[in-house]
């Protein structure tokens, strides 16, 4: 008889161990857990939070309009260089034609004026439009031609004098300019002229400009 109080005893001793167990894991005890964890911890509080978008540094923002400017000083120093070249052989047709076209470029087709006249058109036009920004990269790349052309011309009238270590008596070398010149149109025949150009401010960008006619939307309503 003592033998069954004693297991009577335990066993109820054993269930009321598992009741209280199960209260302290009762489903109250995750939510209260999870509403810790959400609790941000106070290094949090001094971290910014990220924006939608990636944002310019601090340097960034100085010198994004800085390059801008650059850009611009580049482009109108080379088109306001560039211009007289083609005025002057506007006003010397007859003397460009005999001494560089004829001489060194006779296997053109056609009269050696209309190549003369062809490369101050260029010339004249291509720097006004260059300088404002106006169909950019075209513009730059038909400039490059002639001044690819006029590097030619030098190459093949006084030679690479000495290029590129030497130093000329003379003090001068005369592919230099047109050289300079094609590495600067260049660069605008590929990246075009800039964030201050019509191409930009008006047209919305070159390259989506010219996308718009090959999709034949161009002017278009949305």
């Amino acid at each position: 008889m003592t033998g069954r109080i004693s297991t009577f005893l335990l066993v109820l001793a054993a269930a009321f161990a598992t009741e209280q167990c199960s209260a302290f894991t009762s489903p109250q005890a995750p939510t209260f857990a999870v509403r810790q964890a959400a609790q941000p911890s106070p290094s949090a509080r001094f971290v910014a939070e990220p924006a939608d978008g990636v944002e310019d540094s601090f340097l960034e923002k100085i010198t994004e309009p800085v390059t801008d400017l650059c850009i611009l000083g580049l482009r109108l120093g080379t088109c306001s260089l560039m211009i007289h070249h083609g005025l002057d052989k506007i006003e010397n047709v007859d003397g460009f034609s005999a001494n560089v076209v004829a001489k060194f470029f006779g296997f053109l087709p056609g009269e050696p004026a209309f190549w003369t006249l062809s490369a101050a058109a260029t010339q004249v036009v291509g720097a006004v439009l260059l300088s404002v920004g106006v169909f950019s990269r075209p513009v730059a790349l038909s400039m490059l031609a002639t001044m690819a052309v006029a590097v030619d011309f030098h190459l093949l009238n006084t030679g690479a004098e000495g290029f590129p270590f030497a130093v000329v008596k003379a003090h001068s070398y005369n592919y230099e300019l047109a050289a300079m010149y094609v590495a600067v149109l260049a660069y605008f025949s590929a990246a075009g002229a800039g964030k201050l150009s019509f191409d930009e401010q008006v047209l919305g960008g070159e390259l989506n400009f010219y996308e718009s006619i090959i999709r034949g939307d161009a002017g278009k309503k949305e």
